[in-house]
């Protein structure tokens, strides 16, 4: 064997025996980094399947483009979260290992090693674990979503299995880059000590001799041992506490965002479908309108049809006959065509001259489903970026989310030509119909433009206790003309079950999250406890019982993460209410249940050091007093 292949294997084969040296502290860093990156490479491609990207908004014909907006941003704040979390928590486990091995340093050093020799060893070491990691999450991150999305497929809901190799790419790289950025500061910092520190049985990396401030004594014994840990260890005490904020930042938007933005979605869902509501008309006008419906979370290929066929009208005392019926509340006639529509550019004021004006938008064209309504009797209850139109508005229209985003810069200063006619835009509703794509205008206005008069479908309100016995006279009514009803609970619910499968495989991540903080938890433990099994030893040969000393220990995660809960439980409530869900709906059950989460993540953060503090007691007295 040559001496440069020798060389090249010792330079590999050295830190790999080092690392399989210390088992524990070496699974610990691949396992936090190989979460991080299954997590962050899961949500990315779980999205890209369902139709929203991070860089992008709704393509594939699932989802309109305000609620693929809506889990876009989603993916993004916690993608970035998930790789930077992912970084802090390498960094962090590095840093432990380093404090471990000064003394290994400091020998290195006293025979002769450079610096820089000692920093490319260690780098060598990290660059084996950063890529074992990042292989090992790419692997668990694929095969997680090629679970979920055979999951929804059984469940009836279709979506191709397809990857994109520059995404999976992307990320890994990523990942590896930054994991490294952060694993070498402490690799860094480890490398600049001198030789007879790291050679001191007293030195500790990041260690101080200073107590800060006295601490009360009614705070009692067990607290004011604890506390002065926490402060004599500031470099890793505060390391510790910044990567648990960050972990437990990403697992509060996940939880309170998760559960928050499933109820907010399926609520919206509902208000724009409408609950208790009952479709009357054709049958093949019917199945039309149920199939645009289930646009939003599968694409189908709908046949031309004749909206304007006389066979299709309903008459006006038929409508009459119906809204007699004891148990239906409310009315709404409409007729519904689809038609190419024209985006109107609008002129505003320049922000910069106040004299001059400027001209937005273009002309762009679409298609779109024209639906028209009598303002005062429409059963749904959109939410709306405007207002929704009154009796007074004769040329006004409300336009669906997906129409808004993808043909017009500023709706609301602009308007839209339909059937040769310009219309104001006085809002925007999000509406799963046609995907988002749909004008509602005036009844009279939009009979007057076509020429036609008169509906071709008709949504009744009616009362849910009297169900039975108003479907029942509904369908008498109905017997002899060639009409049918469809009650929309039915699709309405396949609606809202796919909104919660989808936040349901987002709810996986706080799994990911609270493996990653209780690895670091239990990182810093075992160094707090390292440092201390001296002092551990001295007290139970004074007479403190084993309960004393995990007391302590117990203490020492406690206010760890109460603080580190404290800021991550904040910034993620303050980024999820502010920044990701418009208009949030928030019941008190899903407070309750946001809360009831957060509190057991953080009991379990609490309980996981009681491994550590089990495995401190059972070295025995001399063995802990002797301890190096």
């Amino acid at each position: 064997m040559t001496g440069g292949s020798w060389t090249q294997m010792s330079e590999i084969s050295f830190p790999m025996k080092d690392l399989t040296r210390r088992k524990f502290q070496t699974g610990l860093t691949l396992l936090g980094l190989t979460l991080c990156t299954a997590a962050t490479l899961f949500l990315v491609i779980f999205g890209n399947s369902l139709g929203f990207e991070i860089a992008s908004i709704a393509v594939g014909g699932k989802l309109t483009s305000g609620f693929s907006n809506l889990f876009s941003r989603f993916i993004l704040v916690v993608s970035l979260l998930n790789i930077f979390a992912g970084a802090l928590v390498t960094s962090f486990l590095v840093y432990v290992t380093m404090s471990e091995r000064v003394r290994d340093i400091g020998v290195m050093k006293a025979a002769g090693c450079l610096s820089g020799s000692i920093f490319g060893y260690f780098i060598t070491e990290l660059s084996i674990l950063v890529f074992l990691s990042c292989i090992a999450g790419t692997i668990f991150g694929i095969l997680t979503y090629f679970f979920c999305i055979n999951l929804l497929n059984v469940l009836g809901f279709t979506f191709p299995q397809a990857l994109s190799l520059w995404t999976i790419l992307c990320i890994f790289l990523v990942l590896v880059f930054v994991s490294h950025i952060f694993g070498a500061l402490p690799i860094m910092k480890a490398a600049k000590v001198k030789p007879a520190e790291a050679l001191s049985p007293l030195y500790s990396l990041g260690t101080t001799l200073e107590l800060g401030r006295t601490v009360p004594s009614k705070l009692g014994f067990t607290f004011k041992v604890a506390y002065r840990s926490l402060v004599r260890r500031k470099s890793a005490t505060r390391q510790a506490i910044i990567c648990l904020s960050v972990v437990l930042t990403l697992t509060t938007l996940t939880i309170a965002g998760g559960l928050i933005a499933n109820q907010t979605t399926t609520n919206y869902v509902e208000r724009a479908i409408g609950r208790d509501i009952v479709l009357v008309g054709h049958p093949n006008l019917t199945g039309r309108y149920v199939n645009l419906l289930s646009q939003f979370f599968e694409t189908k290929e709908l046949d031309s049809i004749n909206y304007l066929d006389p066979d299709f009208l309903i008459s006006e005392f038929l409508v009459h006959r119906l809204s007699n019926i004891s148990g239906v509340r409310k009315v709404d006639p409409r007729l519904v065509l689809d038609a190419p529509v024209l985006e109107m550019p609008g002129i505003i004021p320049d922000p910069n001259d106040p004299l001059q004006h400027i001209i937005i938008g273009d002309s762009r064209s679409d298609e779109a489903l024209i639906l028209g309504v009598e303002p005062e009797e429409v059963v749904n209850e959109w939410l709306i970026m405007g207002r929704i139109f009154g009796k007074a508005d004769t040329k006004s229209t409300i336009i669906g989310d997906s129409l808004a985003l993808e043909m017009f810069d500023n709706p609301e200063n602009q308007s839209i030509k339909v059937f040769g006619e310009i219309f104001d835009i006085v809002g925007v509703c999000l509406d799963p119909l046609n995907n988002g794509k749909v004008v509602y205008m005036p009844l009279n206005a939009l009979s007057t433009a076509v020429g036609q008069p008169g509906y071709n479908l008709l949504f009744l309100k009616i009362d849910p206790s009297e169900r039975l016995q108003v479907l029942a006279e509904i369908e008498n009514e109905l017997s002899e003309k060639n009409l049918e009803l469809v009650e929309l609970n039915e699709i309405l619910g396949k609606h809202v079950n796919f909104l919660n499968h989808l936040w349901s495989f987002v709810m996986f991540l706080p799994l990911f999250s609270l493996a990653a903080a209780t690895l670091c938890l239990l990182s810093y433990l075992m160094l707090s406890i390292a440092g201390q099994q001296r002092e551990f030893g001295i007290m139970r040969a004074l007479g403190a019982k084993p309960r004393s000393i995990m007391k302590i220990i117990f203490t020492q995660a406690l206010l760890i993460t109460l603080i580190s809960g404290a800021i991550g439980i904040s910034v993620g409530l303050l980024i999820t209410f502010v920044f990701l869900i418009p208009e949030p709906v928030i019941s008190q059950s899903t407070l309750v249940s946001v809360a009831g989460w957060l509190l057991l993540t953080l009991s379990l953060l609490c309980l996981s050091s009681l491994y550590p503090a089990m495995k401190a007691i059972k070295k025995s007295v001399v063995g802990a007093i002797y301890s190096v």
